[in-house]
């Protein structure tokens, strides 16, 4: 009976092995197909390769001092992209975007002070909002790249990961983790393998890992739950913090599974954490900039499925 009982166990073990495998495999394909990994050809690839590109002259001039004549191939990058995006889809917001972020780029190159360039902000504005209505606490929220000298207090940190744990998960399983930095040392490492924060990262007072523990999930069906559980605890993170009056910066973990096992093994984390995102932390300046973060229209946002049975 007990040899029966293990050949059985063995067989389910092995068809979650083989469902497992199959699912991925699937992943893989769709991915394939549906992003722009093999093809960029589609209007709406275009138009992220534009939002992209845009970003990363405003995320330069909304660093704390970005170097006199930035981007240069990012800003020649962008020209051709404008124009296959506007022989496709015409003078749209997407079109807009990428077309002030050059200007604003140009103005920079000229000698006109990147403090002028990027939106104003004051930290004095910034916490009267966010300790206002929810959607004043929304409106407000930027990521910011120019933190003020001095620790984030650790009470702060704290009740924001108090309410980041109230964030909703499947069955309640509340698998997500935040792990804090506030080592000098120990935020290199932590940094060293991100690209993303180079010319303010090193400023922060602290950085956050948002993680989920997969060990709380046991079927192929929930493969993908870790990042959806994982980034409902993330912006209840974000907003908490931006409640209590700091500056926070986004810091996507977009990397191979060879950087991630890296990085795991270099700061300590148990392999079985899937990294979601980290996240920069500081005192916000009483006068500071952040990039133009142009959104979605509500047109292209909010949808019905009405009509397409």
């Amino acid at each position: 009976m007990n040899a029966i009982l293990r050949l059985r166990s063995g067989a389910r073990r092995l068809k979650r092995i083989w469902d497992n495998l199959l699912a991925h495999l699937h992943d893989a394909h769709s991915f394939a197909q549906g992003s722009g990994l093999l093809s960029d050809r589609s209007a709406s690839s275009k138009a992220a390769q534009v939002l992209k590109t845009a970003h990363r002259l405003e995320k330069g001039l909304a660093l704390p001092n970005p170097r006199p004549g930035f981007g240069s191939g990012a800003a020649e990058l962008l020209r051709v992209q404008l124009q296959q995006h506007f022989s496709a889809s015409g003078a749209d917001w997407v079109w807009k975007a990428g077309q002030d972020a050059l200007v604003r780029r140009a103005h920079h190159a000229r000698g006109v002070s990147a403090h002028t360039l990027s939106a104003p902000m004051s930290a004095r504005e910034v916490q009267a909002a966010a300790r206002g209505e929810f959607p004043a606490l929304v409106g407000i929220r930027r990521s910011v790249r120019q933190f003020a000298p001095g620790p984030v207090p650790w009470g702060c940190l704290q009740r924001a990961s108090e309410l980041a744990a109230m964030s909703p998960s499947v069955c309640n399983r509340s698998g997500a983790r935040v792990w804090v930095v506030t080592d000098p040392a120990q935020r290199e490492r932590v940094l060293a393998l991100q690209d993303g924060h180079q010319g303010f990262g090193d400023r922060a007072s602290a950085v956050a890992i948002i993680t989920v523990d997969t060990t709380v999930f046991h079927t192929v069906g929930e493969r993908h739950q870790a990042w959806v559980d994982g980034g409902l605890f993330a912006m209840t993170y974000l907003y908490a913090l931006h409640h209590q009056g700091l500056g926070t910066c986004c810091l996507n973990w977009c990397v191979t599974p060879a950087t991630d096992r890296q990085f795991k093994r270099s700061i300590g984390l148990p392999p079985h954490e899937a990294v979601v995102m980290l996240v920069a932390i500081g005192r916000l300046p009483e006068q500071f900039t952040v990039a133009h973060s142009p959104r979605r229209p509500l047109s292209e946002v909010m949808r019905t499925l009405e009509g397409r049975v």
